[in-house]
């Protein structure tokens, strides 16, 4: 027999293939012999890579790998004191690149926690507790209120058994379970008389024959999409990935270009390989990798304040990219929560919020009321927490609301003297109770049996017979309550002298309507998300019609009938034409959807082309989560395995913290693009002095040394200061970047040619003028461009503005990490002109009024020009 078939099978066949005798169990011989053919009850343990695999991948980069290749020459031609700093920033980056990896992969750990448990099993007849690892299939099970189930099973017998599913299925509700064979392609939500590993009882108790332990179990194919499922890299290493290997190459061309010239012109091989290095230093942004940890180490803080918890930095940057949220139903844009929101009496809807005051005794809604109340055994406590049946617990918080005390009151004047429980084959509770010498009987449950009990139905004008025709309008209005996404129950009640037969021929009150409430916080932020560009998409497990109530009362959709796809539905869409794989991609509400099913909605928004950011909290999401370009996990009733895969989790189960995080996202890309442009645009303006001079006269005019100091100066403290900045308010009325453009777009490259060029002219023409005008040693005419062109990186800075920005007021100006980046640079640099073997290390000649006053105006020169062009909109 096929596993997926023991749903759709009866007990005495399921007996039979396993060779159970229900009432003996399996001897332990059976499961010794089992446990060797299936191995323990326990999921499989992934290998994580190491801490040494971890460090070794760091210098997997092409940047990495230029950099030990300027060591290697460095060292070889006995320039230690270039080789030790170029070490140094090696030493960074990796350190840094580790530290952003450093994230041990517990999701497995979280699921194997689940196992730890002790089961109580019938073995030879007799009734044992054992290791929940130790069960096999065939053994029969006993669980009762309480207990977490340690292996799927077919339910043999069940009294009241309620099982709580939300965390492998999304279920909001607790599943009431039976043991009759259910339809073949039954979803698993539905398949009621199975119970599966890692769900909870809440009611009730049964036996249980295992089928599954271990990885063939439901929450064992989980686990084993969550080993197998890798998250692509995130795009914000991708793109500096891109970018690092273009700079890399334009590196490469330039010294190869140089070496073949200098070559064969006979130049000094010592200074070939100088000026090749001073490129690689020149080309390469030292700092950019310590900035972008920095600025999403910020932006973390930041989000931490506001109950967001990141665990990986990048994902705070691929939050500001995200063009879909896939979002589950259930406690994230609902309350988790049943609440009373309809009555169906007197042949009339009514809202919850008509009868605004306690009905007048004896009424038909008092009546309804009374039976809701003491026809109820949960309890509810002033603090709004309560212990019972979710639907029950409904009832009280709607009585409380009208009246504090009332459910107390009709519990004192209506004391209970008999009960016939809920049971899962009657579907419906009877409870007896006496008041002033004559018996009431409260009765409520599915509206189907309860009618059938009913002889009369209470109107306004008083009773009236419960003819056939009456009771198919009642039971199509039921129908019409349940297509709306409220679970209904019947209510009844009868008023005799006598104990006998107290749940027959009663007479029908009415129906009510629950339903879990969307979060009221929720429409606002789905109102920021459209406006911003985000689409939001509904993937529950929930019934299509609840899918579709809460997704239009949250604005999800407008219209009046959208179309809600179920997770069958999408099954093999990659197989599927263009048009329908367009209508799936274009909804907005998924329903029924089983864990493997959300995996395939999520890869069809990824493939195309969608950042995908996913909400969850259930072992069912593990998968998905991990998948996500952004998996986002709730951390109050998340499970452990949910928030162990996801890149961010909400501490406050608040959906519109999502909103706070993908604002900080997106002004965290615009501040890493601008300090970017920044780093490259000044980098580029040093490849261009170098290129200028070298190649016309063969010499150096910046050394490696003063290179590497200057770039980890301006490369750090400034480019930071851009990188934490606060950003501008306008930032989620823009749509998403395009996943598809690279963090420099083509406008970003001209901008940092234009910058560079600027910067890098008026340098070289401040080294030929002292060079050959002032009449200056190369010396001089060296320290002349050093200066010039530290100066005026740092003063670049303000060249960072948007041009629509004030010229001297605007987020830069505003920024006061900014002005004490560059007050500390200029202290620094200014230090290392007087302070002794510093100044000889970095080659520093004394210079006179004249070759300062160069500096000066190539500086004021430099920034003006820039800041000119930016007011006639000719540049970003």
């Amino acid at each position: 027999m096929q596993p997926n078939q023991y749903h759709c099978k009866s007990i005495s066949e399921i007996l039979d293939a396993f060779g159970t005798v229900p009432e003996q169990g399996m001897t332990e011989a059976e499961a010794k012999e089992a446990r060797k053919k299936h191995g323990p009850n326990k999921l499989k343990e992934k290998k994580s890579r190491s801490l040494w695999q971890l460090l070794l991948d760091q210098f997997k980069s092409a940047v990495i790998y230029l950099l030990v290749a300027a060591v290697i020459v460095s060292f070889a031609f006995g320039d230690i004191p270039e080789a030790i700093a170029i070490i140094v920033v090696i030493t960074l980056n990796t350190t840094i690149g580790f530290y952003m990896e450093f994230q041990a992969r517990k999701s497995m750990k979280a699921l194997q926690k689940i196992d730890q448990m002790t089961t109580r099993v019938l073995r030879e007849g007799k009734e044992k507790e054992i290791d929940a690892r130790k069960i096999v299939p065939g053994d029969v099970i006993l669980i009762s209120s309480g207990n977490l189930i340690p292996a799927d099973g077919r339910i043999l017998e069940a009294s009241e058994l309620q099982v709580n599913e939300s965390a492998l299925t999304g279920e909001s509700v607790p599943v009431h379970k039976k043991t009759e064979p259910v339809e073949k392609d039954t979803p698993l939500a539905g398949r009621i008389n199975m119970a599966y590993k890692g769900t909870s009882v809440t009611m009730g108790k049964a036996r249980v024959l295992v089928t599954g332990t271990g990885m063939d179990t439901e929450i064992g194919s989980i686990s084993e999409m969550v080993s197998r499922e890798d998250k692509e890299s995130v795009p914000l290493n991708i793109k500096l990935n891109k970018l690092s290997k273009r700079l890399v190459r334009l590196v490469l061309a330039m010294a190869g270009t140089y070496g073949v010239l200098g070559y064969f012109t006979g130049k000094d091989l010592h200074i070939i390989a100088q000026t090749s290095i001073a490129w690689a230093i020149a080309a390469i942004p030292e700092g950019l990798a310590i900035v972008a940890t920095i600025a999403l180490a910020q932006g973390m803080l930041r989000l931490a304040r506001e109950h967001v918890i990141v665990k990986k930095l990048a994902a705070v940057e691929t939050l500001g990219e995200t063009t879909v949220i896939l979002t589950d139903k259930t406690g994230t844009l609902t309350m988790n929560r049943l609440s009373v929101s309809r009555f169906y009496v007197n042949n009339e809807r009514q809202k919850k919020n008509e009868p605004e005051e306690v009905p007048g005794q004896g009424s038909l809604m008092e009546k309804f009321l009374r039976v809701g109340l003491l026809c109820n055994n949960a309890e509810l406590e002033k603090d709004g927490n309560g212990s019972g049946d979710m639907l029950e617990l409904a009832i009280l918080q709607y009585a409380r609301e009208l009246k504090a005390g009332l459910a107390e009151e009709y519990r004192e004047n209506y004391p209970r003297i008999d009960e016939d429980p809920f049971d899962s084959d009657s579907m419906m509770m009877s409870t007896l109770h006496e008041h002033k010498g004559r018996y009431f009987s409260a009765v409520k449950g599915a509206a189907n049996p309860v009618l059938e009990r009913c002889t009369s139905v209470l109107t306004r004008d008083g009773e009236k017979e419960l003819s056939k025709d009456v009771k198919d309008q009642w039971l199509e209005e039921n129908d019409a309550m349940s297509a709306g996404g409220l679970r209904t129950i019947a209510l009844a009640c009868k008023e005799t002298d006598t104990r006998e037969d107290f749940d027959k021929d009663l007479t029908l009150l009415g129906l009510m309507g629950f339903m879990d409430p969307p979060r009221e916080d929720a429409k606002e932020a789905i109102d920021t998300f459209l406006k911003a560009g985000i689409r939001v998409v509904m993937v529950t497990g929930d019934h299509p019609e609840t899918a579709r109530n809460i997704a239009r009362q949250v604005n999800i959709t407008d219209e009046d009938e959208p179309s809600a796809y179920t997770g069958k539905d999408v099954e093999g869409y990659e197989d599927r034409n263009g048009e329908a794989r367009k209508r799936f991609a274009a909804s907005r509400i998924f329903a029924r959807v089983d864990p493997g099913q959300k995996l395939d909605i999520l890869k069809m928004f990824q493939d195309s082309g969608e950042i995908v950011g996913m909400t969850g909290d259930g072992v069912n999401d593990a998968p998905a989560l991990k998948k996500a370009d952004i998996g986002i996990a709730m951390g109050r009733r998340g499970t452990q395995v949910a928030r162990e895969v996801a890149d961010m989790v909400l501490k406050n189960d608040d959906f519109p913290s999502i909103v706070t995080a993908v604002r900080q996202g997106r002004i965290i890309f615009n501040n890493i693009r601008k300090f970017i442009v920044y780093q490259l645009s000044y980098h580029l303006s040093e490849i261009i002095v170098i290129a200028a001079v070298s190649f016309s006269i063969f010499y150096l005019p910046l050394l490696p040394l003063q290179l590497l100091f200057l770039n980890l100066l301006a490369d750090v403290f400034p480019a930071l200061a851009l990188g934490i900045g606060k950003g501008r308010g306008k930032v989620m009325q823009e749509k998403p970047k395009d996943p598809g453009e690279p963090i420099l777009p083509r406008r970003s490259w001209k901008t940092i040619f234009v910058y560079g060029l600027i910067i890098g002219v008026f340098v070289t023409g401040a080294y030929f003028f002292g060079l050959y005008h002032l009449g200056v040693t190369k010396e001089i005419a060296n320290n002349i461009a050093f200066f010039a062109l530290a100066f005026t990186q740092l003063l670049h800075v303000f060249d960072m503005r948007d041009r629509d920005e004030h010229v001297f007021v605007n987020q830069v100006t505003k920024n006061k990490y900014v002005w004490m980046a560059i007050i500390f640079c200029a202290v620094v640099l200014i230090a290392a002109y007087f302070i002794p073997g510093l100044n000889t290390l970095l080659s520093f000649q004394s210079m006179s009024l004249f070759p300062w006053l160069v500096v000066a105006g190539t500086v004021v020169l430099s920034v003006g020009v820039i800041q000119v062009l930016k007011e006639m909109k000719w540049i970003e």
